[in-house]
């Protein structure tokens, strides 16, 4: 595997355990309102030009002020050159932007999604929209009716009044109030806890860039997991893992039939050691080793950060939002469903919340992920107790944005999703984790993390 392709799924991997932690900032009308030199009337239409001001504002993407060359122009202007160069705005099939026509609310969505890092190409969710599939929008608009930012009986092609679009950015670029009580009461209610036990399931897909589509093979990945945890540092996990791989574009290779090549892994975390056993096709037995300390993070500040809310920097507690969609039963328990969803770019901002402890060779690891990953949004919804305040399920949908290029050499894929379900519950039940013999026997696995060098920490100097 590639150094930058490991250095990727380990930086996705330290992610996850941070996102649920996020809190976000808020766009307010107030503030929205100073956007307008002049305040129009709230039941006027708003146009695509100053929607795209507005969504520049509620984004908190930075607007150069006019300058002397372009000071007769339109004032929205400015801020939809910055959203054309990002992406966000793209214009009608004849290439015109058309920034006086009014702005529907497919535009809008479609526009505030890609801020939010939803790229082209994703899969839909699963919900009612009104809106055709074959739509251009339909991708977009489906995942913000998903996240209860969208309602199901809305018009996706009326136009926006000024006071309509200032309600959905701010409720967008916002954080329902209810939604953040919940989460940081059930953040308090994991602290007291003894023991946990859930199943869940992943599926994984690499998009490869369109230049690249013929050469690149398509894997994909699903698996499925059963973790108990004694708190705070007792861990057992069972997960089988499916990779599936296009036969067709590997012609000659000794493959499993079908392509599937089906893998068991089950791990221990018992006194500060991790210890797996693997089962894979061709090997005569279960392979047992033992993970080396120095690539172990500080366990005890890393559970302590999965849990810790509050205290993330502010450069990330503003990349997340947090949206209330009711109650719900899940299993027969009355629960609170609370989505959640944002866009990091700012990869230094992120490694200031990693745990502290991290050994050097994952310090320059995550250090070379910085250089491959672009942007990581998340879309998720938890189901939290009503009575208790924990967590009774979950589905979290990432998207990770790959860099054109690396060290000057284009990268072939363009981005990563992956969608994890988690369900199941069971807490305090008494769990008792006992490590097997042969794990205790197991030899140490050599490090597959490259030590920090002094030379360009991104450079790819060997394949496995």
């Amino acid at each position: 595997m590639k150094k930058w392709l490991r250095a990727l799924l380990l930086g996705v991997a330290f992610t996850l355990v941070l996102v649920p932690a996020a809190l976000a900032g808020t766009a307010t009308v107030e503030e929205l309102q100073q956007v307008f030199p002049e305040m129009p009337a709230g039941d006027s239409v708003l146009t695509r030009g100053v929607f795209a001001a507005l969504l520049a504002e509620a984004a908190g993407i930075q607007v150069d002020e006019p300058t002397v060359d372009n000071q007769g122009e339109a004032w929205y202007l400015p801020a939809v050159r910055v959203l054309q160069e990002k992406g966000v705005i793209r214009g009608y099939p004849d290439g015109s932007l058309h920034t006086d026509r009014p702005v529907t609310l497919l535009e809008a969505a479609a526009m505030s999604s890609r801020v939010l890092g939803l790229p082209d190409g994703t899969v839909p969710p699963e919900v009612k929209v009104a809106l055709e599939e074959e739509s251009w929008g339909y991708t977009p608009y489906a995942w913000l009716t998903k996240v209860g930012l969208l309602g199901s009986g809305e018009d996706p092609a009326a136009y926006l009044t000024v006071d309509q679009g200032l309600a959905f950015l701010t409720r967008v670029f916002g954080t329902d109030p209810k939604a953040e009580e919940i989460v940081r009461a059930a953040q308090e209610a994991q602290t007291k806890i003894k023991d946990l036990r859930f199943t869940s399931s992943i599926t994984m897909g690499f998009r490869p860039r369109p230049e690249a589509a013929g050469s690149v093979p398509t894997i994909t990945m699903e698996g499925n997991t059963v973790s108990e945890f004694i708190y705070p540092l007792t861990l057992h996990q069972r997960m089988d893992v499916t990779v599936n791989l296009p036969v067709e574009a590997m012609p000659g290779g000794d493959l499993p039939e079908g392509g599937k090549m089906r893998m068991n892994i089950e791990q221990y975390l018992v006194d500060g050691n991790l210890y797996q056993k693997v089962e894979m096709p061709g090997a005569a037995e279960p392979l047992w080793m033992k993970i080396p300390g120095e690539v172990m993070p500080h366990l005890e500040s890393l559970l302590e950060q999965s849990g810790n809310y509050a205290g993330l920097p502010p450069e990330l507690q503003e990349a997340f939002h947090l949206h209330y969609l009711g109650e719900d039963v899940v299993e027969g328990r009355k629960v609170h469903r609370i989505a959640y969803y944002g866009r990091l770019d700012d990869w230094q901002a992120l490694m200031k919340a990693f745990p502290t402890g991290l050994a050097p060779e994952l310090q320059q690891a995550l250090k070379e992920a910085g250089e491959v990953i672009k942007s990581l949004s998340f879309w998720g919804e938890e189901a939290i107790g009503v009575e208790d305040n924990l967590s009774y399920g979950a589905e979290m949908t990432g998207l990770v944005v790959l860099a054109d290029e690396l060290q000057g050499q284009a990268l072939p894929l363009e981005s990563l999703t992956f969608t994890m379900r988690s369900r199941d519950y069971r807490y305090d039940t008494g769990l008792t984790i006992q490590l097997p013999p042969e794990a205790l026997a197991a030899e140490e696995l050599p490090s597959v993390f490259p030590e920090p060098e002094a030379g360009a920490p991104g450079e790819d100097t060997a394949q496995q």
